[in-house]
């Protein structure tokens, strides 16, 4: 399922701090800051929330180019929307949930982030060794 940004629709998200933390430690497995509220959207005045129990990892380059490469396949709306994705990140939420998160920078905001799209990362063919890899104690719970 792709939620995009926009048309009053409901969203999942992280915070961009989460994102900050992971790029100087990616390999580790991220827990959610509790001081940090959430990551704006792109294309709206949506901001969503970043729960306490949630877990995330900002993705290396070489993965990044991997998730949005088969993103496109499943979900070609993304790649014809046009608009770089620059980070992505994974992210179990709170409930068990495991999306990717893609993000790029904040036109209207110079040094932050915002939201493209959030996509359940269940259909997607890496995501088990992603997740030993960036989240080792939850690989066992993949999706």
């Amino acid at each position: 399922m792709v939620r995009r940004a926009g048309g009053g629709r409901a969203f999942t998200a992280l915070a961009w701090g989460a994102c900050a933390m992971a790029l100087q430690a990616a390999e580790a497995p991220l827990p959610a800051p509790g001081n940090v509220a959430g990551l704006p959207s792109c294309v709206s005045a949506d901001w969503i929330p970043f729960g306490r129990d949630d877990q995330s990892a900002l993705l290396d380059d070489g993965d990044r180019r991997a998730v949005v490469a088969e993103m496109h396949s499943l979900y070609p709306v993304i790649e014809h929307d046009g608009l770089p994705v620059s980070r992505i990140v994974l992210w179990r939420r709170g409930g068990g949930d495991l999306v990717f998160v893609a993000a790029m920078d904040n036109p209207r905001q110079a040094g932050e982030a915002c939201f493209i799209a959030t996509v359940s990362a269940a259909r997607f063919s890496m995501v088990v060794p992603l997740l030993r890899k960036y989240l080792p104690p939850q690989a066992a719970a993949a999706p």
